[in-house]
């Protein structure tokens, strides 16, 4: 299943991926990783202001 995830660096760019698969932040909180079909993008959490995702990620059915 692949969702949105948006993605507001401190300098105010976006990034709006459409296709992401999973997102995480590491163990450390250092690093936000997206994963889309095509690629890994990796983003450093000092570089973030905010991320958001599409909320069906988290239904749970049954």
């Amino acid at each position: 299943m692949s969702y949105w995830v948006k993605v507001v660096l401190t300098d105010n760019q976006e990034l709006m991926i459409g296709d992401a698969l999973r997102h995480t932040i590491s163990d450390d909180m250092e690093i936000l990783e997206i994963d889309t079909p095509v690629e890994v993008i990796i983003i450093p959490m000092r570089q973030l202001k905010y991320f958001s995702c599409d909320a069906t990620v988290f239904n749970k059915k049954g």
